[in-house]
């Protein structure tokens, strides 16, 4: 394991895991050097880890056992791919990434455990936090299947006419699921995320909403293959003309509707929003993986935390030791400048990859470990060291000790 919390990526409603293979998953193996501990499959509270590549490695991907079974069955199984992760790979606390619906099962993990979720940060894409106008059509097929098994036949003939129509667009997802049935927004009868935005939520971890926002005139214009899909997605479900066709958003989710702060439990107290930031990518509801690493890049990209620096003797030599906390530590460089004795001056730089991860009473964290043996100075005279951390993604820390 090359990072402090492992990556654990989740796919959405009616996807399979490999909607992470390609340029989805490439990025934290080739740009950032992490190891791939393989696909999750749990099913309930088993789990089959797997034999290639898996155990103590630094990102994974989790297959959900019904692509198209409710949130609270997908939490159930993310609890038990969590627990199996931070068991291989020792570490205190993993981040989640999930798309569309993935972020869903996260939050209603997270509400399971509000109290010990070990769990760093949670970044959703394109996720309906406050359900999807598309999946009203779970309301549609449910009362055509209730009126075509009417013993009344000026009922049952036109409803079974109109449900053979509409079961011929489904695809992959059946209109009837209980994913679909739980993504109903509360006004369109959804109650599941009318409670789920209700429940307490974690205020010591990290949110981000990754937000598609496109014009959808512009994308009309297109006539884009994932645009067409989604077009015929709003057609079947909405019912106050072209406006609601066209509403700012990803295609599927609208733009208010992806900000996991517009849930009731942040918006109804302003101080729990303080843990979140969104991002926003142009792209629609069934393309956020496939055209850049922008989404892999949030993941992990924060500015290091300095977490202190002392002077210590190994045998007679004279060693700085420095701890810090970043994402991605192995990418980490560290500057050094000593101010010594009659305005001499010492510069070094530890390149990427001197740093370990160690573990402490406050967690993992990553430690340098210098030596000042040659360093010129006198011992009534101090020496100030001033260190400057930067990592991958340009961000730098600054901090400075006397010696």
């Amino acid at each position: 394991m090359k990072i402090p919390y492992p990556v654990l990526l989740l796919h959405g409603l009616g996807q399979k895991a490999d909607v992470w293979e390609g340029t989805g998953a490439t990025y934290y193996s080739r740009e950032l050097g992490l190891s791939y501990g393989g696909m999750l499959r749990p099913k309930g509270t088993s789990l089959i880890m797997p034999a290639a590549g898996g155990g103590d490695a630094d990102f994974y991907v989790v297959q959900f056992s019904n692509p198209v079974d409710s949130i609270s069955a997908w939490a159930t199984e993310l609890e038990t791919c969590i627990s199996a992760v931070l068991e291989r790979t020792g570490a205190d606390r993993v981040i989640l990434v999930g798309y569309s619906m993935g972020g869903l099962a996260s939050r209603a993990y997270l509400t399971r455990r509000l109290t010990d979720h070990r769990v760093k940060r949670l970044i959703t894409v394109g996720t309906p936090h406050l359900g999807s106008a598309f999946a009203r059509i779970w309301t549609w097929k449910t009362s055509l299947q209730a009126a075509a098994a009417s013993s009344n036949p000026i009922l049952s003939v036109p409803a079974k006419a109109a449900l053979s129509a509409v079961q011929g667009t489904e695809g992959d997802v059946p209109y009837d699921s209980p994913a679909v049935r739980d993504l109903r927004r509360p006004e369109d009868g959804g109650d599941y995320l009318r409670r789920l935005g209700k429940f307490a939520h974690p205020l010591d971890i990290e949110y981000v909403s990754v937000i598609g926002t496109l014009d959808m005139f512009s994308e009309a214009k297109k006539l884009s293959e994932g645009w067409i899909q989604d077009l015929l997605r709003r057609l079947l479900s909405v019912d106050s003309g072209l406006p609601e066709l066209f509403t700012p958003g990803d295609g599927v989710v609208s733009t208010p509707s992806q900000d996991i702060m517009n849930i009731e439990f942040f918006k109804i107290d302003a101080s729990r929003r303080r843990a979140a930031r969104t991002v926003s990518v142009p792209t629609v509801h069934v393309d956020h993986l496939k055209r850049s690493v922008d989404i892999q890049r949030i993941t992990l990209d924060e500015k290091p935390e300095f977490k202190g620096a002392v002077i210590r003797r190994r045998g007679m030599e004279p060693v700085l030791v420095v701890d810090f906390a970043d994402h991605i530590p192995h990418l980490c460089s560290l500057d050094i400048t000593l101010d010594c004795w009659q305005g001499a001056s010492v510069q070094r730089r530890l390149s990427p990859g001197s740093a370990t991860l160690v573990r402490t009473s406050d967690g993992i964290v990553a430690r340098y470990i210098i030596s000042l043996a040659d360093i010129p100075c006198v011992a009534d005279v101090p020496v100030t060291i001033k260190l400057a951390i930067s990592n991958t993604f340009g961000h730098r820390t600054t901090a400075s000790l006397e010696w």
